[in-house]
């Protein structure tokens, strides 16, 4: 006797909109924002102070290698340290969205990934939150058999960010070049010594292309690990559709252990330049979560 298919009840498309999921959606957008401010003031102290230092090492010429070297060193370590806290705010961050799937997927917590978020962490978190756009925040995949919708909201995760990393890494390269050419230009013009040039321009500078060489790194990073999960998902996906036959849960375990580790060292993208291409993202994101469905249904494993 064959077993009829499971479906996941209540839907994701339900579980998701819940108080206590919209509290854990605001406390987890508050706490990678708290993330970016960091991030921000970090970047802009490297690069505005290292600037500053280039101009007070060129008016005075007989300070140079000191004010070289002390601003580097100082703004070297405003860099690591803000990079530390910085990485923190992710991961609390990345425990409660963590959180949040695992509640709405319905899946067990990997207690060695990550330790769950205390309530108090939460509540504080959703608290400062201002803003809506909390609800809905997967596509409907409540006609998939379980846990092909799990697969799909999993995999809307990955390609939603995808893009925009490798557009920011790109944006990235483009400046430490521009960057680069400035340092030359300055130098040629001003006719400075190598030493000079080395007090005076570049060592004050190198703070700031450490922050250049990190963000690069990490969109990189982020772009690799999220393409080889989402390569993985595909694989099962493919192989599910020509068995006709739903996963075992357990893939789906394995498929949450890449997000939430990619989730803790996801690089940081600007708001400004994420927000140029979200709704497009979004719509992209909805549509083929729509087209999943589809595939499914035409093999028997999506309700009709």
């Amino acid at each position: 006797m064959t077993q009829a298919p499971k479906i996941t009840s209540p839907s994701i498309s339900e579980a998701q909109n819940t108080e206590r999921s919209v509290r854990l959606l605001a406390a987890q957008r508050r706490l990678y924002q708290d993330a970016k401010l960091i991030h921000n003031i970090r970047l802009t102290i490297v690069v505005t102070a290292g600037i500053t230092g280039v101009f007070l090492a060129l008016y005075f010429p007989a300070a140079r290698a000191h004010i070289g070297f002390s601003s580097a060193a100082i703004l070297l370590s405003i860099s690591v340290l803000g990079s530390t806290r910085e990485k923190r705010k992710s991961k609390e961050a990345a425990s409660v969205q963590e959180e949040f799937d695992t509640n709405v997927f319905q899946l067990p917590w990997n207690s060695v990934l990550s330790d769950r978020p205390t309530n108090a962490l939460v509540v504080e978190a959703a608290q400062r939150h201002k803003g809506d756009g909390l609800k809905d925040w997967y596509s409907d995949t409540s006609a998939l058999v379980r846990p092909l919708d799990v697969l799909v909201c999993q995999r809307s995760n990955l390609a939603w960010g995808v893009s925009s990393h490798r557009k920011w890494a790109a944006a990235i390269v483009s400046a430490m070049v521009a960057s680069t050419v400035a340092i030359v230009l300055v130098c040629y013009f001003l006719r400075l010594s190598f030493a000079s040039s080395m007090f005076a321009v570049v060592t004050p500078l190198v703070p700031t292309f450490r922050e250049y060489i990190e963000m690069w790194r990490s969109n990189s990073e982020s772009v690799r690990a999220k393409e080889k999960a989402e390569s993985k998902i595909s694989e099962i996906w493919e192989s599910a559709l020509d068995g006709r036959r739903p996963p075992n849960i357990k893939k789906c375990r394995e498929i949450q252990d890449r997000l939430c580790l990619i989730r803790q060292t996801n690089a940081i993208i600007p708001d400004w330049f994420y927000w140029l291409s979200r709704n497009r993202n979004e719509k992209v994101m909805h549509v083929s979560s729509n087209d999943y469905v589809d595939q499914a249904r035409a093999r028997g494993l999506a309700q009709i």
